[in-house]
């Protein structure tokens, strides 16, 4: 459902998801390789909120969850204004893929998955964590993609199971 407003059942939303969000990637995430890479599902709520509240509500969710979460817990590192970035686009690029697809389907679940996968998992988190570890990008990137195929492959397994759940209730 595409909005071109702010109403309070999208702000309601996106604040639920910045929500699950900060307590999957802050507080329930699993740090590898040096703090190179994170497992965790936060990228799910980021996703979603693309996907059922749009483009602009999804990036606004991200950058507020990136920087919220940061505030809350900071000592999983230095803020890095790249990662809020990359958080706003991983909820916004759902929501541009459903400009084109007015109905979310599996099809579309597994296309902002992978977009979101390479661009921003795959590329800009890399790029970033290049700058702050001032570790080569090319000894980071392995090591990330092969756990962010794991990660994605269960984030397009939850993120179309709720889906299917809210679409049932009507609710998206």
């Amino acid at each position: 459902m595409l909005k071109k407003r702010l109403d309070t059942k999208t702000l309601v939303l996106a604040a639920l998801f910045v929500g699950i969000n900060i307590i999957l990637s802050r507080l329930g995430a699993l740090m590898l390789f040096n703090n190179t890479v994170r497992l965790s599902f936060g990228n799910v709520p980021l996703i979603l909120s693309g996907l059922v509240l749009g483009p602009v509500p999804g990036f606004l969710t991200g950058v507020t969850s990136d920087i919220l979460g940061f505030l809350i817990n900071s000592h999983g590192g230095a803020f890095h204004p790249g990662f809020t970035l990359s958080a706003g686009l991983t909820g916004a690029i759902p929501g541009l893929i459903m400009l084109w697809r007015k109905k979310i389907n599996l099809a579309v679940v597994i296309v902002a998955n992978l977009l979101v996968y390479f661009l921003i998992s795959g590329l800009l988190n890399t790029l970033w964590l290049t700058h702050l570890m001032g570790t080569g990008f090319a000894v980071l990137l392995p090591a990330r993609l092969i756990s962010n195929i794991i990660i994605t492959v269960v984030n397009i397994v939850l993120i179309y199971a709720v889906v299917k759940s809210l679409s049932k209730t009507k609710f998206i």
